[in-house]
């Protein structure tokens, strides 16, 4: 049986969660985000005390699901930024501004339009903005 060789700079899973809960957070304040659109965007149910408790320690449930949303979220974000590079107040707003690209709805509307399809829905507003990054 081969081994697979394990590479040594690879980051383990508790640097992974601690880099995304952090960019995650961060994220959310930047763009404005209510406890229902984070909850939405991480997956879980709208809970206060519970994502009170995150947000102060900046964490994300540990879970594959959620570190593959704050890893799409995470790229949304950077493709806005290379998108608008001298406009945050653009990036800042666009996961709440309506567009024709989502049939009149906003980014966050679109991903909440089916909550049962959000990661889905969240990725396939990543895939368009990579879309339109390379495109540009």
């Amino acid at each position: 049986m081969t081994q697979i060789p394990i590479e040594k700079n690879r980051p383990s899973q508790e640097q992974l969660q601690r880099v995304l809960g952090n960019a995650f957070w961060k994220i959310a304040e930047h763009y404005s985000l209510t406890h229902k659109e984070i909850a939405l965007l991480l997956g879980i149910k709208e809970n206060r005390q519970r994502l009170a408790a995150l947000k102060k320690n900046s964490e994300i449930p540990e879970d594959p699901d959620k570190l593959l949303r704050v890893s799409h979220l995470v790229s949304i974000h950077k493709n806005l930024r290379i998108l608008f590079p001298q406009n945050r107040e653009v990036v800042y707003a666009w996961l709440k501004t309506k567009r024709d690209l989502f049939h009149g709805k906003s980014a966050l509307e679109f991903i909440a339009e089916d909550p049962m399809q959000s990661m889905t829905r969240l990725f396939t507003v990543r895939r368009l903005l990579d879309q339109l990054r390379v495109s540009a």
